[in-house]
């Protein structure tokens, strides 16, 4: 008999699959997608003039939003990041899609993703006296939080929505103009493209209008964190899409009456972690070495 048998290949895909699982720092920075200058503005050039008329549809008739915000999420951002990635070359597509699964990324970065932006919210609704107790109990509300973080934001929306706006524009962006600019570069595109959605409901122009300013202080401060998250964990776009639900759960948690303290703790995790990482790179980098002021 022989004993030296070749691996049969759906035992050889397996024992693949769970090798890329373990790989502590999968993806590296290699096996991210690149793309030239261009590339990126012509993605967000189509994601801003076909995404704003696609949200508008919802407040001019009256539909539900949810269906307009599948065919942006499905349609437009990942349809058209998986368009770009193809021509990027062989292999774009898989690139792209790298860090989408990627999980073993340490507990503390789970536990900045996770908990982060709703401890803020909290704190913040604490101080100036706008928390309110849940009046469904705190089982009911975590329970709320967590659907809302990990299986309506996370595994139906925020994930593929990230795959195009981190893994696809921000990542590129920061390889040119460093974490700092392109979180700013970023937000200015990823606001305008929700700028609709501030304006669907039952809101007055007034309320609307005090939303899109909110928007505009929130995305920047959004989008380094999500950049810092990418870095942080290795390229793991799984915790950056979850990171995103959380925000977006943090608005919807019941325990404030303001509706503007997720933004404001939002903004404040933000400045302590930008705070932080100018204190290690101010530790790391010589006085006196130009790299000390690149951001």
């Amino acid at each position: 008999m022989n004993r030296d048998r070749k691996p049969r290949p759906r035992r050889k895909a397996i024992g693949t699959i769970r090798a890329v699982l373990r790989h502590p720092g999968w993806p590296q920075a290699a096996d991210q997608l690149r793309l030239d200058r261009r590339s990126v503005i012509r993605f967000v050039l189509a994601v801003v003039a076909i995404g704003i008329p696609l949200l508008t549809i919802p407040v001019v008739t009256g539909l539900p939003a949810e269906p307009f915000l599948l065919v942006l999420v499905y349609g437009l951002y990942l349809g058209g990041a998986v368009l770009t990635a193809r021509r990027a070359g062989p292999g774009g597509i898989r690139r792209l899609f790298a860090g989408v699964l990627h999980w073993r990324i340490g507990w503390g970065n789970w536990a900045f993703a996770v908990a982060s932006i709703p401890l803020a919210t909290v704190a913040v609704a604490l101080v100036v006296g706008n928390f309110t107790v849940p009046s469904d109990g705190w089982a009911l509300t975590i329970g709320n939080y967590l659907f809302l973080t990990f299986i309506f934001g996370a595994l139906i929306i925020n994930i593929f929505e990230e795959t195009a706006w981190q893994g696809l524009v921000q990542r590129n962006l920061t390889r040119d103009y460093g974490p700092l600019r392109a979180a700013a570069l970023t937000a200015v595109p990823f606001a305008l493209v929700h700028i609709p959605l501030s304006f669907i409901g039952d809101v007055t122009t007034g309320e609307a209008l005090v939303a899109t300013a909110l928007l505009f202080i929130f995305a920047p401060a959004m989008r380094y964190l999500m950049g810092r998250l990418d870095i942080a964990s290795g390229g793991s776009l799984l915790a950056v899409g979850v990171m995103h639900a959380t925000s977006n759960a943090s608005a919807q948690l019941g325990l404030t009456s303001g509706g503007w303290e997720h933004v404001a703790g939002l903004a404040i995790v933000a400045l302590v972690a930008l705070a932080a990482d100018s204190l290690r790179r101010s530790r790391q980098v010589p006085a006196g070495d130009p790299a000390a002021v690149s951001s």
